[in-house]
C-alpha cells in the first residue's frame, strides 16, 4: 500500500472509538498472512487504476466473511464483499422475479 494511503487510513481510524487499526502489511503475501493471523473484519488496500487488486479475490477466497475496501487515487473507494449466505425473499409473481433479477443487492438491504 502506498505510504499516502497508509497515512490516510491511519489518520481516519486513529480518532474512532469503534474502529481499530490492527496491522499494516508491506505486500500481498504478508497481507494474506496478517489478515488470517489478526482475524480482520475489513482489509483496506490501494486500488490500481480504479480496479480491485488481485489480492482482494484471494482474501475473500480464504476469508469469505471479510470485506475489502480498495482506495482509489481519485478520492473514492471500492467495497468488495462475498456474501456466502442465503437470503430468502418473496418471489411468487413474475414481477417479483424480474425485480430480483434486476436488483444489484439483496432485496432486504
Amino acid at each position: 500500500m502506498p505510504t499516502t494511503v497508509r497515512d490516510a487510513v491511519s489518520d481516519a481510524v486513529g480518532g474512532q472509538a469503534d474502529v481499530e487499526l490492527i496491522g499494516v502489511a508491506a505486500g500481498p503475501s504478508e497481507l494474506l498472512r496478517a489478515a488470517s493471523a489478526l482475524r480482520a473484519d475489513v482489509v483496506v488496500v490501494a486500488a490500481v487504476a480504479g480496479a480491485l487488486p488481485g489480492v482482494a479475490t484471494h482474501l475473500l477466497d480464504q476469508h469469505p466473511d471479510i470485506r475489502v475496501l480498495a482506495l482509489t487515487g481519485a478520492g473514492t473507494a471500492l467495497s468488495y464483499r462475498l456474501r456466502p449466505h442465503l437470503v430468502e425473499f418473496a418471489c411468487s409473481t413474475p414481477a417479483e422475479l424480474a425485480a430480483a433479477i434486476r436488483a444489484n443487492e439483496d432485496p432486504d438491504m
